[in-house]
C-alpha cells in the first residue's frame, strides 16, 4: 500500500464540548495514529441529541459526530447502530471510504463497525481499556443477562483482531470469551520535557482520578491520616470529580485532614501536567486499573509513583521507577507513602521520563498498531 492507509476510529467515548476529558486517551491515540495514517473518528454521544451537522476537523483529524437521547439497552441497540451509520455516511462524502476500522471500547462502538462490516466488507479491530470486564468491577455490563452470550460475544469474534492496553485486561478477555489472542498494547501518551525537582516542604502528592468507586479513596484517605500521625511535611493534593467526590470530602473532614488534604476539581490536560510538575510524586490507590493513564503520565513528567497493586500499573511500575503496595490495605499505602517521602529525590526524573518515553510516546505506540493494521490487510 503506497498510500496512507485510511483507519476510521469509532470511538465509544471522545471528548467533547460538554465532556472535553471523556476518552481523551483515545483522542491521543488518533493524534498519534495520524502520524503514520490518514485517520478519521466517529463517535455517537449516548444521551445527547442527534448532530445533523458536517464533519469537522479537530486537531487535524476528521471527527464526524451523531448523538442519540435514549440510553436503555434497546434503544443503545438500534438507535446507536443508525445514528453512526448516518455519520458514516457524512463521513465517506467528505472524506472516503476507510480501509479498517478501528473501534475503540467494543461496547457500543462494535455495533456501528459491524453493520459497516456486513454492508461494506470493511475489517474493524477493537482496542479494549474498559474496567466493565475486570472481574473487582462493581459495573453491569458484563453481568447484565445475555449481555455477553447475545451482544458483547458476535461483536467481539467478527473482528479480526483484538488489542488490551495491559495483560491484566487481554487475560480477561480471553477468560470472558471475547477473544482467543490479544494483542497488548498501552496507551499512547503526549510527551513532554521532564519536570525539575521539587525539594521543598511541604511535598505535594498528586491523586488525579474519576473519583469513581474503583479509585478506593477511603483507604487513600485512611493510609493519609496514618502517615500524619507520623510526620507533617507532606500536602496530598487531588484532582478531579465524580460521583465519589462528595462521600470523600466528607471523611476527609471527619478525620480532620483539612490541613493536609487538597480537593482542587477538574483540570485541563495542562493543568494536570502543572501539577505533576509542582509534586514530588503521585498515588494511584484503585482497587483495580485496566492500565493507568495517570501513572504512566507521571513518570513521563518526571515523577515516581507509589501504587496498589491493582492490574495495569504492575506491568510498567518497577522498583526503578516507583514503589508498589498491596491493594485495599490502608497500612501497606501509608508505608508506601511514608517511605517514598524519603526517597523520592532520589529518583532521576530524565531517567522517569525517558522509561514513560519509550513505552507510551505516539511513536511508539502508532509504530504497534500500525502493524497490527497491516496483519490484519495482509500488506507491508
Amino acid at each position: 500500500m503506497t498510500r496512507k492507509m485510511k483507519v476510521l476510529i469509532i470511538a465509544s467515548w471522545y471528548p467533547c464540548p460538554s465532556v472535553p476529558t471523556a476518552g481523551i486517551f483515545i483522542q491521543r491515540q488518533a493524534v498519534a495514529l495520524a502520524n503514520l495514517c490518514d485517520v478519521a473518528v466517529l463517535h455517537v454521544n449516548v444521551g445527547a441529541s442527534a448532530n445533523e451537522s458536517l464533519p469537522v476537523t479537530e486537531q487535524g483529524i476528521t471527527v464526524a459526530r451523531s448523538g442519540i437521547t435514549s440510553t436503555g439497552l434497546y434503544a443503545r441497540y438500534f438507535g446507536y447502530r443508525r445514528a453512526g451509520l448516518m455519520a458514516f455516511a457524512k463521513l465517506v462524502e467528505s472524506w472516503g471510504m476507510p480501509d479498517i476500522v478501528h473501534v475503540q471500547a467494543l461496547w457500543p462502538a462494535a455495533l456501528v463497525a459491524r453493520a459497516i462490516n456486513q454492508r461494506w466488507g470493511i475489517p474493524y479491530i477493537v482496542t479494549e481499556h474498559s474496567e466493565e470486564y475486570l472481574a473487582q468491577s462493581r459495573r453491569r455490563l458484563v453481568r447484565t443477562p445475555g449481555m455477553l452470550r447475545f451482544l458483547l460475544r458476535p461483536l467481539a469474534q467478527r473482528a479480526s483482531a483484538t488489542i488490551a492496553v495491559s495483560r491484566y485486561l487481554g487475560d480477561r478477555l480471553v477468560e470472558l470469551g471475547l477473544a482467543d489472542n490479544v494483542a497488548i498494547i498501552p496507551n499512547a501518551l503526549s510527551s513532554c520535557k521532564p519536570a525539575s525537582p521539587v525539594v521543598t516542604a511541604p511535598h505535594v502528592i498528586a491523586h488525579v482520578s474519576v473519583m469513581g468507586p474503583a479509585k478506593n479513596l477511603p483507604t487513600l484517605l485512611h493510609a493519609i491520616k496514618d502517615v500524619m500521625a507520623r510526620r507533617s511535611d507532606f500536602l496530598l493534593r487531588l484532582v478531579g470529580d465524580g460521583e465519589c467526590r462528595g462521600e470523600a470530602e466528607g471523611l476527609a473532614a471527619s478525620l480532620g485532614l483539612g490541613d493536609v488534604v487538597e480537593f482542587v476539581g477538574s483540570r485541563s490536560a495542562d493543568e494536570v501536567h502543572d501539577l505533576y510538575a509542582q509534586s514530588a510524586f503521585t498515588v494511584v490507590s484503585s482497587t483495580h486499573e485496566t492500565f493507568s493513564v495517570v501513572a504512566a503520565e507521571s513518570l513521563m513528567c518526571g515523577r515516581p509513583v507509589v501504587s496498589t497493586r491493582c492490574g495495569g500499573p504492575e506491568e510498567f511500575i518497577t522498583p526503578e521507577v516507583g514503589r508498589l503496595v498491596a491493594a485495599g490495605s490502608g497500612e501497606a499505602l501509608a508505608d508506601g507513602i511514608d517511605w517514598m517521602l524519603d526517597h523520592f529525590a532520589e529518583y532521576d526524573p530524565a531517567s522517569l521520563h525517558d522509561y514513560a518515553h519509550g513505552r507510551f510516546s505516539h511513536d511508539a505506540v502508532a509504530r504497534q498498531i500500525l502493524a497490527v493494521y497491516r496483519g490484519v490487510l495482509n500488506v507491508r
